[in-house]
């Protein structure tokens, strides 16, 4: 779930500056065949994005060090010869997350349902062929619309003066596929529906539909003020479905200004070599090593000395911060829930919850535990993999900041504290492996 928000956060964001940039350089430029590839290029490109990972790693690991265990098996290994309860912890519920998907759904629900009021309407009105489209004659008073090949409009329309300028609007609308557009931002409007800007990409799509649609008309029929009363007569009429590529908006005023505007040069064209800087900050930001955040700690020895390998565990994996201590060092121990003597193969380090977490060597990021189940064993945990046959291994984290096969360097912020799993507090459980073998992290902390 954590991996599916920061998804969603970073398509929000990429959303939101490329519609930034559609604002500030392109907006007001009369290539509008051109606006409308850059929008759907944003986009796509912004769904996919979050998805990329251009990270290269030059750190070789061999498969010995790696950490294998029953994740959901209390840490330590029992010594004790009776069979132990097993502790049930309820998960307490994530209301963010509920919120979020609730007011998702209903957004989704809308989708549908505009979808079978158009399907509905189809299958209700009489429908004739028109050249390569379907002609749905609605009964009602309302202004003309498409929806991929189907055309509506009122029969008192059908026939009239203007009806051709009506229906060469929306063949334009069916021809170039703008219902697509239309479709793919519902569909993500319901994942970004608290993103202010996905409503403005969507009113800048409909312009620029509207825009290549006027201009179509206007090429077969250059009689401008007739066309623009054309318009003004349909603002009374209305079908609100939202899917669907009305004649109509609330920006009919910006529509009869685009018309009379002076086509921009060819110049304007090069504006978007500026959006390439734009690509590469997101790419840089999303998709290529986020772990190089580094909050180093002046009263600790987080800066590498030539002297210490860069691959050995060597740091003290939590800032120190007031409150910040070995809680429960290695070794034998009597387990604080259980209460039965069991070995220890790590350290306990307390700590404030949301305490950052750091990456004690140079490593692959192996596993970034997914789905974990709130109160019950190692929680949300991080396993790293380093040279020399070392991996060491982070739970009990309250949020992660990498992702599984990325590459970190010592000192980098991996994850925060806190206590996901069967914990009596916030800490960090910290364990080092040599070799296959668990050691004591207390011999490493330099």
């Amino acid at each position: 779930m954590n991996s599916l928000f920061t998804y969603i956060i970073e398509s929000a964001i990429s959303v939101a500056l490329f519609y930034i940039f559609y604002e500030l350089f392109l907006k007001r430029d009369t290539w509008f065949r051109f606006n409308r590839f850059y929008l759907l290029f944003g986009l796509i490109f912004s769904l996919i994005l979050p998805l990329l990972d251009f990270s290269v790693s030059n750190i070789m690991v061999n498969s010995q060090n790696q950490f294998e265990f029953n994740e959901y098996l209390n840490i330590g290994s029992t010594v004790s010869s009776f069979e132990v309860q097993t502790v049930e912890a309820i998960s307490k519920p994530n209301f963010v997350i509920l919120f979020y998907i609730l007011i998702g759904s209903l957004f989704f629900v809308r989708f549908i349902h505009q979808l079978f009021k158009i399907l509905k309407t189809v299958k209700a009105y009489e429908i004739i062929k028109y050249r390569n489209y379907k002609l749905v004659l609605l009964s009602n008073n309302s202004s003309p619309f498409s929806f991929f090949n189907y055309l509506f409009i009122s029969k008192n329309d059908y026939g009239s003066i203007g009806s051709n300028e009506l229906l060469l609007h929306e063949i334009i609308h069916a021809r170039e596929k703008h219902s697509f557009d239309v479709i793919i931002l519902e569909l993500l409007l319901v994942l970004q529906w608290f993103n202010p800007f996905i409503y403005r990409y969507r009113q800048a799509f409909k312009e620029v539909h509207e825009y290549l649609a006027d201009r179509g008309v206007l090429i077969k029929n250059n009689d401008k003020i007739a066309y623009q009363k054309l318009i003004l007569d349909q603002i009374e009429k209305s079908f609100n479905v939202s899917l669907a590529s009305q004649f109509n908006y609330s920006l009919t005023k910006n529509r009869i200004k685009m018309m009379t505007r002076i086509n921009s040069g060819k110049l304007a064209k090069f504006k978007i070599l500026l959006v390439l800087p734009l690509i590469a900050i997101l790419l840089m930001a999303f998709s290529i090593d986020i772990t190089k955040e580094r909050a180093l700690d002046n009263n600790q020895s987080h800066i590498q000395t030539q002297e210490q390998s860069s691959s050995v565990p060597s740091i003290f994996p939590v800032k120190k911060v007031e409150g910040v201590k070995i809680s429960s060092a290695y070794g034998m121990r009597m387990h604080p829930i259980k209460k039965v003597k069991m070995m220890h193969n790590a350290v306990d380090i307390k700590a404030p919850e949301g305490t950052p977490v750091y990456a004690t060597a140079d490593g692959l990021v192996r596993k970034v535990k997914q789905n974990h189940k709130e109160g019950e064993g190692y929680g949300k945990f991080i396993i790293i993999d380093h040279e020399e046959g070392f991996s060491t291994l982070y739970s009990q984290l309250s949020a992660y900041n990498v992702k599984e096969s990325m590459e970190v360097h010592k000192g980098d912020v991996i994850g925060f504290v806190g206590s996901s799993g069967l914990s009596t507090g916030s800490h960090l459980h910290y364990e080092v492996k040599k070799d296959g073998e668990n050691v004591d992290p207390e011999d490493y902390f330099k």
